[in-house]
């Protein structure tokens, strides 16, 4: 019942937003700077979003683009925020260059968890077409701000009215349960290092490159470990919290100075060695600056340059062997045709170039003249340590840095 009354009162709101104008922004809220929407399909979406306004108070927005300027998600959703008029009391979706992102601005910020909010994010990115994206991450907002915060009666009877006609998308009812987070938390804070803001960006980050890759990347910070060793920390935390068969964790306790890198399954051969050393080399200078955001920001998107690099096809390998053919196609009858041109061969030993009997060798000595003392460097050591077993019974890799 209390579904179907949802569906009904906004839909409801939809019609009647047909003759209202734009209240929370005189520009709309679905911004397409990257041209996948038609008229009819940016039309709709708008009147959707209005429809939701109009119910909850929140404003839903979305935006789409190739160039964000050189700016990072945060500051660029910010600027264009302002530069654009958005409502006070929003959430904001963008579909960025890189990443997904989601941000929530005044009422909206305190009415909503980082879970709600990578759910509300989810509803779009998970979607196979940009319109259905959208229109499941209003959906998905509704659900949350028109149940939580308008609709809390549940002995509305039904009053057979039909469903008015409406050219709008009809948003679905509620889920019968609430399934959507299939493993835990990917960024936990539980040493609060990070600010709510941060940890928004940071967890966006992570979630992108874990679905990118079917894999968890998950960072733990904590205050203490309580006296538990580093590496039965991490692998345990991996294996005992629901995360992926393959994946990668970051474990920072700055009080008891741990850095730890833990990996399993795939992720073991991934992050091995060269690769570990890439990745720890290029988030080690953040923490020495004391950045701990940028550290952790850097460690998502090195995870997956990596990750890529490991997957994807070696089409660099496939092009060197390319010209090595071609070069050797023409070396080989080159190097025939020059031989068979020759008519005089050298001799193979010093022997035959001495006439017989006229060389006599009447002393010989060993005497030094110098000698040559080669040093290298011991490595530093931030690679990974091989594999062992945690108490799971799984295999891990990985190692301090």
């Amino acid at each position: 019942m209390k579904k179907y009354l949802i569906s009904l009162l906004l839909i409801a709101c939809m019609c009647a937003s047909l003759f209202l104008p734009v209240s929370a922004s005189q520009e709309g809220y679905v911004f397409d700077l990257r041209d996948v929407f038609d008229e009819d399909e940016i039309t709709s979406l708008n009147q959707e979003a209005e429809a939701i306004y109009q119910v909850t108070g929140i404003a839903p927005y979305f935006i789409i683009t190739e160039n964000q300027e050189g700016l990072e998600c945060e500051d660029y959703v910010e600027q264009f925020a302002q530069a654009h008029g958005f409502c006070s009391d929003a959430i904001v979706v963008l579909d960025g260059e890189e990443y997904y992102y989601i941000i929530a601005f005044g009422a909206a910020k305190d009415a909503v968890t980082q879970d709600e909010l990578t759910t509300i994010r989810e509803a779009y990115s998970e979607s196979e077409t940009y319109a259905g994206g959208v229109a499941d991450y209003f959906n998905t907002m509704f659900i949350h701000f028109g149940t939580s915060n308008t609709f809390e009666s549940e002995t509305v009877e039904d009053s057979g009215a039909e469903l008015p006609t409406v050219d709008a998308p009809v948003i679905a009812p509620a889920p019968e349960t609430d399934d959507t987070a299939e493993h835990s938390n990917r960024l936990v804070d539980n040493g609060n290092l990070l600010t709510a803001d941060e940890e928004v960006k940071i967890a966006a980050l992570l979630d992108q490159v874990s679905a990118a890759h079917e894999m968890d990347a998950v960072i733990v910070t904590e205050s203490t470990l309580g006296g538990k060793d580093k590496v039965a920390f991490a692998d345990d935390y991996y294996d005992y919290n629901g995360y992926a068969k393959d994946g990668i964790l970051l474990l920072y306790c700055p009080n008891e100075g741990v850095r730890y890198i833990s990996t399993t399954g795939k992720a073991i051969d991934w992050f091995a060695d060269d690769n570990f050393s890439e990745l720890t080399g290029a988030i080690i200078p953040y923490f020495d600056r004391g950045d701990i955001s940028g550290a952790f920001s850097e460690f998502a998107k090195s995870c997956d340059s990596i990750i890529a690099d490991e997957t994807g096809f070696p089409w660099g390998l496939v092009v060197l062997a390319v010209i090595a053919g071609i070069v050797l196609s023409f070396l080989i009858p080159m190097s025939v045709l020059k031989g068979e041109l020759k008519s005089v061969r050298a001799k193979a030993a010093a022997s035959d170039y001495v006439r017989a009997g006229s060389m006599n060798l009447t002393q010989d000595k060993d005497i030094f003249l110098y000698h040559t003392v080669t040093r290298t460097a011991k490595p530093k050591n931030n690679s990974s340590g091989g594999t062992h077993t945690g108490s799971s019974g799984t295999s891990h890799g990985g190692g301090s840095f």
